[in-house]
């Protein structure tokens, strides 16, 4: 398969991988790239220490929450950060207006999700939290949006670190409390580690583009040391969260 267009020619694919979790050279594989499955699992893990801290826990809130980021941040964000001229564009099979209307889809059901929780359960002020979610997960990928003034390092920070726990906290004790801000703002500086890490990383390996992805390991070991705290990071924050949730389930909620 060359991509969706047949009549399109397609690049030779680059020796090195644009990320060290990239997929294959195709349309599924570069569909997994763009879900950035280590770091949508961090965003996940900021939800579920939001809802394993909360002071009440009901898990089919959590499970709902769970779903949103995944459409909004980790499908709809990120298919929009791969149209051309936005974020760093690796993506040669997809053209822009499948990146459009996958990204845009996936933005709106997530926002329709929790503007549904905020309707049926939750209450008008969980909107506020929708809106701004739903605002940043666009206006940071698409870097043209807004004059670029929300694609930065700081709203990332909001959006990918902050806000998904403050969501999921709220969600299931309806309040925020000091104690949440503080740990809100520990996971927006993970989130602007994390982003700053992976940066260097696809820097690093663009500038090996002429190397295999099997050569010496002396060439390879300019990227290795910030994947490998990449690794950890993403491993690490997981591991936490399901480590709380499920100290929360065995309590007894």
């Amino acid at each position: 398969m060359t991509g969706l267009s047949p009549h399109v020619p397609v690049p030779p694919a680059p020796a090195i991988r644009p990320t060290w979790y990239a997929g294959r050279d195709s349309w599924s594989g570069e569909a997994w790239t763009m879900l950035h499955p280590p770091y949508t699992l961090m965003v996940l893990g900021f939800v579920i220490v939001g809802a394993a801290i909360a002071p009440r826990y009901a898990p089919g809130i959590l499970a709902w929450t769970l779903v949103a980021y995944v459409l909004a941040l980790g499908i709809g964000a990120h298919f929009l950060d791969q149209v051309p001229g936005m974020g760093s564009r690796y993506v040669r099979h997809w053209p822009a207006r499948a990146l459009w209307a996958v990204g845009l889809s996936g933005v709106g059901a997530g926002v329709a999700i929790g503007v549904a929780g905020a309707a049926l359960v939750l209450g008008p002020w969980f909107l506020g939290l929708v809106a701004v979610q739903g605002i940043c997960a666009i206006g940071y990928p698409i870097a043209t949006l807004f004059r670029g003034v929300l694609h930065r390092d700081s709203v990332f920070a909001v959006s990918w670190g902050s806000l998904p726990f403050l969501t999921s906290f709220y969600a299931q004790s309806r309040g925020i409390t000091l104690a949440s801000l503080v740990i809100a703002a520990v996971f927006a500086a993970v989130a602007v580690l994390e982003i700053r890490l992976s940066r260097r990383s696809r820097e690093l390996r663009r500038d090996k583009g002429a190397v295999h992805e099997d050569a010496r390991p002396d060439v390879l070991a300019p990227f290795a040391a910030p994947e490998r705290l990449l690794r950890g990071l993403s491993v690490g924050t997981v591991v936490v969260a399901l480590g709380l949730l499920a100290a929360r389930v065995l309590s007894g909620g």
